[in-house]
C-alpha cells in the first residue's frame, strides 16, 4: 500500500505542475506574435486542426513550416507540450491503475479461502496494484501524448 500512496502523491504533484495558472498567459494576438520562431503549436480553424512550427507571425497571418493561416480563420492556438502531457498522463494512469488494480486484486480472492491458490487479501491487492500500475501507466502515457492534455491556450477567437 505504501507504493500506491507514493504513486498517487507523485501523480498529484505532476498534475499540479502541469496545469498552468489562470491568467499566466495572455490570450490576444500579441501573445501569438511574441512566440519564438519554431515554437510547436496546435492551430484549430473552422475546418482543420493542425500541429505546426511557427516561422512568422504578422498582424493578419500565421505562417508555419507546414502551412499558413489567416488570422480570421483561426479559432484557437495552443502551445503543444507533449513531454508534460505524456509524463502527467503516465503518472495519472499509474495512480488510477494502482487503485483499481488493488481493488480488483483484493476482491478477486476475497471469497475463496479454501482454494490452493488463495493468498491474503493484502497480498492479492498488492499484486493487483502492480499490474494496475503497469497497465495504467502505459495507457495514461499514450492518452497523454495523443491528447496533448496540458496545452496552454495562446489565442482564442
Amino acid at each position: 500500500m505504501r507504493t500506491v500512496r507514493v504513486i498517487v502523491i507523485v501523480s498529484l504533484v505532476l498534475l499540479c505542475r502541469a496545469i498552468p495558472a489562470h491568467g499566466a498567459t495572455s490570450s490576444g494576438w500579441q501573445a501569438v506574435q511574441a512566440l519564438p520562431l519554431h515554437t510547436h503549436v496546435q492551430v484549430r480553424t473552422d475546418s482543420v486542426k493542425s500541429d505546426c512550427h511557427i516561422t512568422s507571425v504578422t498582424d493578419d497571418k500565421l505562417t508555419c513550416v507546414e502551412a499558413s493561416f489567416s488570422r480570421s480563420e483561426i479559432k484557437s492556438i495552443k502551445r503543444v507540450n507533449k513531454t508534460t502531457s505524456t509524463l502527467s498522463g503516465l503518472a495519472l494512469g499509474a495512480g488510477m491503475g494502482a487503485g483499481l488494480g488493488a481493488g480488483i486484486g483484493s476482491a478477486v480472492n476475497a471469497g475463496d479461502s479454501g482454494s490452493i491458490l488463495h493468498v491474503s487479501s493484502g497480498k492479492s491487492a498488492g499484486v493487483g496494484a502492480v499490474f494496475g500500475v503497469v497497465i495504467g501507466a502505459g495507457v495514461g502515457a499514450l492518452v497523454g501524448h495523443s491528447a496533448n492534455l496540458f496545452s496552454a491556450t495562446i489565442y482564442k477567437r
